[in-house]
């Protein structure tokens, strides 16, 4: 089978992998690379620092997003890693918020989820030869990081890893008549003013329980402060906020520049000067649906009690789009869906289970029991909040674990329905396929909505005629040397367009009949 793909691969003008670096025009050594990089980009900037930072949906009081701590992970992220030759991976938005269970909106993952998400991804890292791993963690209740990354350290020989958690440098100042803060409070309420002033709702009085901050553990944040916040929202300003920020980014350095010192055969990231692609938020603008950047008030008035949930990848995706493209899919379709279903849209998760893909740089997975229990605990903590239905949208082919999580879920919890988009990767593969990764229909999506991210003059067209599941045999690379599976040349920004609204418009089709047809079972 190889020996025929070889053959074919050489009538279309692909060569073997040892040859492939000819084909690239290198940039420039040691630069700063991204999710909009494509996976050669990556592989030929020389970075050996990956940068993951973390994020939470968890309380903040009813005048900040529940998202806040995605929001500050994403900006600190970039600010952090600007002008440095580092590997910004996207921002890993769950934490294990478990004491804050209950609140509507919420995700809180179990200790050991977030313990294998981790070692998978410092293991992806350490297969693809980055000797260092920077978290940039962002959430108050990981509290398993810590013993983590020890471990990672000093037990298993991984992959030099240092965590740390710069809104703890800035509590460090803020001083007795701004704290505490436990969510909500002045550091918070400040940093959010600072980051986007939009954000913020009107502040609530300050709120100081009278009991001590471990209570929380025993009772729970809900019970402690049914709305969500601990601390002194009313002595926040933007002023203090801007310069919470900026010392949060210079003692972050000064720590990181300590840490990776103390290990022997740490790699320094040198400078960058090279432009790269962002974006802030990833909220799409104009869009009303309620989502992550919402505040607890206004999700608690949902009344369908519907959560979005979209899931894709961080993997390569050819020589010529990013390895975001599922990723920046799911985002667009997920938003335009949930505001059509006047549902509750959580944020993307970004690293599923993409290992047919893992021979190359910049693809980052879990194993697929990993990406299970994120689901198995998403579904649980939605329940705990109040929601009946959770909608599955999914773009990422390799996600197949998703459908027997959604069915044996169902079968557990007779309370909750977790359903999909579509009849979820149902197709088993041994037919031959003409086109299915960084094809046409993904090249079109990039030229239509990020047209930045596409290399136009890297453009290749391939397709190795071959059944899907050679990917569980050889992987992508065994069949595909640069990781195109179709013809992007044929794509085009209108046809891109044209596809996502068609795609919008199956998905919500798909939903709403499920429901009707639900509404006519009970009725029976």
């Amino acid at each position: 089978m190889l020996l025929e793909l070889r053959r074919i691969q050489a009538e279309a003008g692909i060569p073997p992998p040892a040859k492939q670096a000819a084909l690239h025009t290198l940039i420039e050594d040691n630069v700063m690379v991204n999710i909009f990089n494509t996976t050669f980009e990556i592989e030929e900037s020389g970075v050996t620092t990956a940068v993951l930072p973390m994020g939470s949906v968890e309380p903040k009081g009813p005048h900040l997003p529940v998202g806040l701590d995605i929001i500050l992970a994403n900006k600190f992220g970039h600010d952090f890693c600007t002008g440095k030759a580092l590997y910004l991976m996207p921002v890993f938005p769950f934490s294990t918020a478990v004491e804050a269970l209950g609140f509507p909106g919420i995700v809180a993952l179990k200790q050991q989820t977030l313990w294998d998400v981790l070692f998978d991804i410092a293991s992806v890292l350490k297969r693809h030869y980055f000797k260092n791993l920077i978290i940039l963690d962002f959430s108050n209740h990981n509290w398993i990081l810590k013993q983590c990354v020890r471990e990672i350290n000093l037990n298993r020989g991984g992959i030099n890893t240092i965590w740390v958690n710069p809104k703890e440098f800035a509590r460090e100042v803020a001083g007795e008549k701004l704290l505490p803060d436990y969510g909500g409070g002045a550091v918070e309420t400040s940093l959010a003013l600072a980051v986007d002033e939009n954000s913020v709702s009107s502040l609530p009085e300050d709120f100081i329980p009278t009991a001590p901050r471990e209570y929380m553990d025993y009772r729970g944040f809900k019970r402690i402060s049914p709305e969500g916040y601990w601390g002194k929202p009313q002595k926040a300003s933007i002023k203090f906020g801007k310069e919470l920020y900026k010392l949060m980014l210079a003692r972050t350095e000064e720590y990181i520049e300590y840490a990776l010192a103390l290990f022997p055969d740490a790699e320094l990231p040198s400078e960058s000067k090279a432009e790269e692609l962002w974006w802030p938020s990833g909220k799409i603008p104009g869009s009303g649906y309620i989502d992550w950047h919402s505040s607890l008030p206004r999700i608690q008035k949902i009344t369908e009690r519907v959560a979005v949930i979209p899931t894709s990848s961080t993997e390569q995706h050819s020589t010529s789009q990013p390895v975001s493209t599922d990723y920046l899919q799911v985002i667009e379709l997920s938003a335009r869906a949930a505001e059509e279903l006047s549902a509750y849209l959580l944020p993307a998760l970004p690293v599923c289970t993409s290992w047919s893909h893992i021979h190359f740089k910049g693809t980052v997975t879990v194993s697929a029991m990993t990406a299970r229990r994120i689901i198995e605990d998403i579904v649980f903590s939605l329940r705990a909040g109040g929601f009946k239905r959770g909608v599955i949208v999914n773009v990422h082919g390799g996600n197949w674990v998703l459908k027997p999580t959604l069915i044996e879920l169902n079968a557990l919890y007779r309370d909750f329905k977790l359903i999909s988009t579509e009849d979820i990767l149902s197709y088993r593969g041994q037919a031959p396929m003409e086109e299915i990764h960084a094809c046409g229909q993904e090249a079109s999506f990039i030229k239509a909505f990020y047209p930045a991210c596409f290399k136009e003059d890297r453009v290749v067209d391939f397709s190795p005629k071959c059944t899907t599941s050679a990917l569980d045999l050889v992987g992508m690379k065994g069949v595909s040397p640069e990781g195109v599976w179709g013809y992007p040349s044929s794509a085009t920004a209108e046809k891109g367009k044209a596809d996502l609204k068609q795609r919008v418009s199956q998905a919500v089709s798909y939903i709403r009949d499920y429901f009707d047809w639900e509404k006519s079972r009970n009725e029976d």
